[in-house]
């Protein structure tokens, strides 16, 4: 290849460099670190059920994926089951998801997770399919280490 063109190649490679470099999308501000132990704060909200709001359930967890199904304690209820999440939409403060279940009559819903000041908050909302029952789970999992074991399963 002649010099001239060698020359004006790198020119336009050290013009493009920044352009691409600005291009490239950042982590999500929300994200789950596989291999991490998550302490976790979660409330089961039902309509008409005051009581339900008072009560936070404690537990940590090593959450071995990035899967975040693996943060909310309900997505482990057999009417879930064959349930994920998935057409994540991503924006600067937080991560959106679609919940997919095998069948619509089963349940349809989104959750959102936030980046917070030590870990994420995340808020399920479902509607149960065929059934005029609705609910959410808002958790908040604050990252404290690294699983000795790894697994998707309450610490000792």
């Amino acid at each position: 290849m002649p010099t001239s063109h060698r020359a004006l190649t790198w020119r336009h490679a050290a013009v493009l460099a920044p352009a691409l470099i600005a291009a490239t999308p950042a982590a999500p501000a929300a994200a789950i670190f596989p291999g991490g132990r998550y302490e976790l704060a979660s409330r089961l909200q039902l309509p008409h059920l005051e009581e339900m709001r008072r009560t936070i359930t404690r537990e940590t967890r090593c959450i071995a994926t990035d899967d975040a199904r693996a943060l909310f304690p309900v997505m482990r209820q057999p009417a879930l089951n064959g349930c994920t999440f998935g057409y994540a939409s991503r924006q600067a403060a937080h991560t959106r998801l679609v919940l997919v279940c095998a069948s619509a009559r089963v349940a349809t819903g989104t959750v959102e997770l936030r980046a917070g000041t030590h870990g994420l908050i995340g808020q399920l909302e479902v509607k149960m399919g065929g059934k005029n029952m609705t609910f959410s789970q808002r958790v908040e999992a604050t990252r404290v280490g690294h699983c000795d074991g790894g697994g998707d399963s309450p610490a000792p």
